[in-house]
């Protein structure tokens, strides 16, 4: 619509956290036309042709091995974080050119907050830090702190009464 209104393109990026949950790859036979692939489908046309009309896409995964190989084959740049499971890492390894493969290998024990950049955006690979973001920006979504729980300690180490009332979860995971 704004290309026909304006003539011109309005370059738009989508996208696409937990891209695994709708861009998961899927058999292309005639009985696993389920929404999951038709969705899939609308992802992989995006990817193929979007950029005629100044659409692009970022996509993020912790499972790359689950995505689309259509999807996959049309990125040109790589954000890698830590990659433990072995599905995983032998699609990321797919991905990328032999003579950076080598630096694959440090993708298990990448820590916190790093990744490796690689693709159109950098010349050449580099290991890249995230930047804090303020407490207000983090999202909320930190593990749990195991130990401080079965400890029964808070965050400043004080000792904490935990209670659960189980009946409450059971019912609660029955309604779901």
């Amino acid at each position: 619509r704004y290309r026909r209104l304006y003539n011109k393109s309005l370059p738009t990026v989508l996208v696409a956290e937990e891209a695994h949950t709708f861009i998961k790859r899927y058999r292309e036979d005639s009985e696993n036309q389920d929404v999951a692939a038709v969705c899939c489908q609308v992802f992989e046309k995006i990817a193929r042709e979007g950029r005629k009309f100044g659409l692009g896409m970022v996509i993020s995964s912790q499972r790359p091995s689950e995505l689309s190989p259509t999807v996959l084959s049309q990125c040109n740049t790589f954000l890698l974080h830590r990659i433990s499971n072995d599905k995983d890492q032998e699609q990321v390894h797919k991905m990328v050119p032999d003579n950076l493969r080598g630096l694959l290998r440090e993708l298990p024990s990448l820590p916190s907050q790093h990744a490796i950049l690689m693709g159109w955006a950098s010349e050449l690979p580099v290991l890249v830090k995230m930047k804090n973001l303020t407490k207000e920006q983090q999202p909320h979504s930190d593990d749990p702190d195991f130990w401080d729980v079965w400890t029964r300690k808070d965050a400043d180490g004080k000792l904490v009464e935990r209670t659960a009332n189980w009946e409450a979860v059971v019912k609660e995971w029955q309604q779901n």
